[in-house]
């Protein structure tokens, strides 16, 4: 008698795919879990582009773009397991996004727009939460810092990728 199996709507399903244990290559993958272990210094840096993404795709990708570079500096001949994937699926992210993150730029120049997102997110989350006493807030205040060193890493590398150019 062939065993069958009634699916319970109730019931959530649990199964995992191969690709799901392993890390999905496609547009979630840059985030701080599916980074390979010898790039785990980048994690930081694709969390904040994540954070970043709705409120300024342009920030956003040049975070992207700071974490691609320094993966290739971390892994140059990308043998590492999984890096020449990640870094591979990265730079075609990076390469899609490059135009229509360029044309929704606000101020005229990459170090330009990074400096003024750094300067608003300071004001907005440092600034105020610093004055917060409460603990609650104190947890918030040490993730902004986070997220502000972070993006003042990428605008340091922005900034000397623009006197160079």
């Amino acid at each position: 008698m062939a065993h069958r199996t009634r699916l319970d709507p109730q019931q959530p399903q649990r199964r995992l795919m191969r690709t799901q244990t392993a890390g999905n290559l496609g547009e979630t993958a840059f985030d701080s879990e599916v980074v390979p272990s010898s790039l785990v210094e980048i994690a930081p840096i694709l969390r904040v582009a994540n954070e970043v993404e709705n409120s300024n795709p342009r920030v956003a990708y040049l975070c992207r773009f700071y974490a691609f570079e320094k993966a290739h500096r971390l892994d140059p001949t990308s043998s590492g397991r999984g890096v020449r994937q990640f870094k591979t699926a990265l730079l075609q992210r990076l390469e899609r996004e490059n135009d229509p993150t360029l044309k929704g730029r606000v101020k005229k120049s990459d170090a330009r727009e990074m400096q003024s997102f750094y300067q608003h997110y300071y004001k907005k989350y440092i600034q105020a939460l610093h004055n917060a006493a409460d603990k609650a807030d104190r947890a918030q205040l040490t993730k902004a810092y986070q997220t502000a060193n972070v993006l003042f890493e990428v605008l340091k590398a922005v900034n000397m990728t623009h006197v160079a150019d």
